[in-house]
């Protein structure tokens, strides 16, 4: 069994909190007895949504001889603990990450408004179809014949 590195994972942790916090993103380092260190940086804006539930964690893990900071999965969602830049790469993830989360909402709020608005299919035809210019896109058009 391998020993683990706990001060080392750690300091490099607390180290990329610091520089993150340069670049003016929040940051919270965990030190969890019995598990592995780790940085967590919410994905939301805690004041427009309430507290955030979305969070990106980013583990410090020694590959050979090299300290490398690694978050989601993927040989992509990794830099050398040792680059200059490192800070920077990461603050540029999670903004990439953050944009993609806001997009996700905006669409799922847009999907359930254009949901609340239509209107129920009344019984009074046959053959109810909307027509072209009724049309939502995303929304369903539902019909029914009897």
């Amino acid at each position: 069994m391998r020993m683990r590195d706990v001060g080392a994972e750690a300091g490099h942790l607390i180290r990329l909190a610091g520089e993150l916090h340069d670049l003016g993103l929040d940051s919270v380092v965990r030190l969890p007895p019995h598990h592995e260190p780790s940085m967590e940086i919410p994905l939301a804006d805690d004041t427009a949504t309430g507290p955030a539930t979305e969070r990106m964690r980013i583990t410090a893990t020694r590959r050979r001889r090299t300290w490398m900071f690694t978050w989601g999965r993927g040989r992509r969602r990794r830099v050398p603990a040792t680059t200059p830049d490192a800070a920077r790469l990461i603050a540029a993830a999670v903004h990439a990450t953050r944009t993609a989360h806001a997009t996700q909402r905006a669409v799922t709020t847009e999907a359930a408004q254009v949901a609340r608005a239509a209107k129920p299919l009344s019984d009074a035809g046959d053959v109810q179809i909307a027509h072209a210019t009724q049309a939502v896109p995303g929304a369903r058009v539902f019909w029914r014949a009897r």
